[in-house]
Parts: structure tokens; sequence; C-alpha cells
């Protein structure tokens, strides 16, 4: 079962910084609060920490990359092909709650270990975050935490989690709180990051910056206008 690790980001904890990053060096998974909702993240280049992520999220597309969380600019472009206007345009916007589909860069593949493109990238508004992805060095591969009924979808009507679900419906369909994370995905984590604070269950919108102008893929928090949409 994970540890639920209450800490803080004012300033970060230095102690849990690096607990974070061991576990991330050791090849585990964490469950952490964004600037938008809960998610899982791993090292993105350590594939069995990856197949943990996608057990835990098995309604994630097969065919669709995680996102990767960097914790600068500097960080995306050692993944991706950043331009200048590109790179105009995300000094403007990030950190803030935005994917931006890049090009991918060459030495992606060797890496990630895949072949892909074009990456998602996140440079959350989370001092918690940015602190972990800082220390650790590199990218960490991320996913918003599922709803409970999405997950519920994955696993056969006859089983005792499904059969506990009718009898005690939840009341919250996607985990707000670190007990609720830890509740629903705590046996399949190592440590859950929680801030105290009730998270909003909202997505990140969506920029595909891999031609010009911008295409706008999925609308969700943040200001279009920053992207010139």
């Amino acid at each position: 079962m994970a540890k639920l690790l209450y800490t803080f980001i004012d300033p970060p904890s230095e102690r849990d910084i690096k607990l974070a990053c061991d576990v991330l060096t050791s090849g585990g998974t964490l469950a952490y609060p964004t600037d938008v909702n809960w998610a899982f993240g791993c090292d993105a280049a350590n594939p069995k920490a990856l197949d943990k992520i996608k057990k835990l999220k098995p309604c994630h597309p097969k065919d669709r990359p995680f996102s990767l969380i960097c914790d600068s600019i500097s960080m995306a472009a050692s993944v991706a092909t950043i331009d200048s206007q590109t790179y105009r345009l995300l000094r403007r916007a990030l950190p803030g709650p935005f994917t931006v589909i890049l090009p991918a860069s060459k030495s992606l593949p060797k890496q990630l270990h895949e072949k892909r493109t074009t990456v998602g990238v996140r440079i959350p508004d989370s001092p918690l975050l940015l602190a972990i992805t800082a220390q650790f060095g590199k990218p960490l591969a991320t996913t918003s935490v599922p709803s409970i009924s999405e997950l519920s979808t994955h696993t056969p009507p006859n089983s005792k989690k499904n059969l506990a679900r009718n009898l005690c419906p939840v009341i919250q369909d996607i985990p707000r709180f670190g007990y609720e994370v830890q509740e629903h995905f705590g046996h399949a984590l190592d440590i859950i990051l929680d801030l105290g604070d009730e998270i909003p269950a909202s997505e990140t919108t969506v920029i595909d910056l891999t031609s010009f102008p911008p295409m706008l893929v999925r609308q969700g928090v943040g200001d279009l206008a920053l992207f010139d949409l």
C-alpha cells in the first residue's frame, strides 16, 4: 500500500522531494496533485515503471504515449524540437494548465526507448512537481488519475471490486483528495504526495504546436489567448 505523504510547497520539503526522487530512481510510481487534477507519474525512461502506470489506468489508449512533465522549457527542448516562434508562446503560457504537442527531438527514442514523431509536454504551475522534476533531472511520464467509473469498465462485472461498488456507490467519481487516491489506487503506488487540499477534477487544455497557427485539440482549463486562439 502506498505511503500517504503529507507535504508542503512554501517552500517544498527537501526531504520529501528527495524521497520522491528515490522512488522514481528505483522504478517506483507516484501520485501527486497538479495544477488541474490528481495524476500518476514515473520515470519516463523506465519501461517497467511505465507498465505499472498503464495498469493503474487501463482506459488510457494503448497507442497514445503519456505526456511528459518538464521543469522548464530547457528540459522540454531535450525531448522536443522548439523553434523561436514556439519558444515565445511557451514563455508566455508556461508554467500553466496546458499540454502542448511538439515535434519529438531526434534524441527522444534513445532517451525513452520508444519511437514517436510528437511528444506532449507539461510544465505545470505546481512548485511541488517542478521541484521534483528539477531534482530528478529528467522528464516524468504522467497521466491524470481516472474516474472510478472508467476504472470499473475494465474490471470483470462479477469481481469483488464491482460488487462492492454496487453495494456502496462512489460519492465522488473522480478522486479529489489524497485519501481517495490511496483508497482506489494505493495498492499499486509507492507514494502519494498530498498537500491536504481538495484538487479539482479538471483537464488541461491541449494545444498542437507542431505547425502554425496553433490548433486546439481539447478545451480544458487555461486562457486560449495565450496561444493566440
